[in-house]
């Protein structure tokens, strides 16, 4: 029976020194990395890790060249990752309005500010996972004539999205500023401590959106359908996340949809924060906790065992 097992080689640099004290040469020991069929199984971890840090800068170099190719660093192409969120957010309000019966001007602000924050951090997760998921089939060239960790791709998307995500929070603070002037019997808070938790929160919701973004790098790899049909799972998702609803709409034993969302304790944290102005509740923490070890085990697991056959597959 035939078996194919490709070769795959990358030539180590070193300096050597010429007689007589004369510069450096440079010579090379070539490493032959043998890759036969195999069944799924993760690679030494440690020198996986140690390696995925050491070219770190190549992910950041990726996700800027990224953002070159389309125009996000000229002014609109920034200007447009705040306005496409910020238009969204004011349809989701005239939406809970009108289901509402009418508009309210005790809540109108909170509302507005509760949406707009939900869906800059929903899309910020969103953003790390299509895009993470799209990132193996996108760097096929790359795959196939470089040997490096694959899950710089995925981190390259995650920082991408990072990227995009940190200009909303001052539109988020300009926005409330504004409308505070208008309402200001609002009481939504701009200085508290309770801001502390935020970039706890924003990490929480970055690794586990990475971490699930590995899983669907590996699906999409395998089914290339997986990131036309993330677009219309992200948008159940959203729908059922604490976003477009408070997380005190639901009580009782219904308090466990917020808890089976990934992003759902880290989504109903960030109301607590951002809106009531409060620490999160321990049981948010906990299932924030719980889902950033899940999606990053369980990922991580999925695509080191099977990131050897992403060649055959592209």
């Amino acid at each position: 029976m035939w078996k194919a097992a490709p070769l795959i080689t990358r030539l180590h640099f070193m300096s050597t020194t010429g007689s007589g004290g004369n510069k450096p040469k440079r010579s090379f020991t070539p490493l032959i990395q043998v890759f036969e069929p195999h069944k799924a199984q993760t690679p030494p971890l440690i020198p996986y890790f140690k390696e995925f840090w050491e070219r770190r800068a190549f992910a950041l170099e990726l996700a800027r060249f990224a953002d070159k190719a389309e125009y996000l660093e000229s002014r609109l192409g920034k200007a447009w990752l705040i306005l496409n969120p910020l238009f969204l957010s004011l349809i989701y309000v005239l939406l809970v309005t009108v289901l509402r019966g009418g508009p309210n001007k005790d809540t109108g602000l909170s509302t507005l500010a509760h949406i707009l924050i939900g869906i800059f951090m929903f899309y910020f997760a969103q953003n790390i996972i299509s895009d993470g998921a799209q990132s193996i089939t996108a760097g096929g060239r790359l795959i196939l004539n470089q040997a490096f960790p694959r899950a710089l791709l995925p981190f390259s998307s995650a920082v991408r999205a990072f990227g995009q995500f940190w200009p909303t929070i001052p539109t988020y603070f300009a926005v409330v500023l504004i409308g505070k002037v208008f309402y200001p019997k609002t009481e939504i808070p701009l200085a508290d401590l309770n801001y502390l938790w935020a970039p706890f929160i924003i990490a929480a919701l970055a690794i586990t959106a990475f971490g699930l973004s590995l899983i669907f790098a590996v699906m999409n790899v395998y089914f290339r359908d997986t990131s036309k049909l993330l677009t219309y799972t992200t948008r159940i998702w959203l729908y059922g996340s604490p976003v477009l609803w408070k997380p005190e709409m639901l009580h009782g034993w219904h308090r466990i949809f917020i808890y089976i969302n990934p992003f759902g304790p880290t989504l109903a944290a960030t109301y607590h924060v951002w809106i009531d102005g409060v620490r999160p509740a321990n049981s948010e923490l906990i299932g924030m906790g719980v889902w950033v070890v899940l999606a990053m085990v369980i990922g991580t697991y999925f695509f080191t065992s099977r990131e050897r056959d992403f060649a055959v597959r592209i």
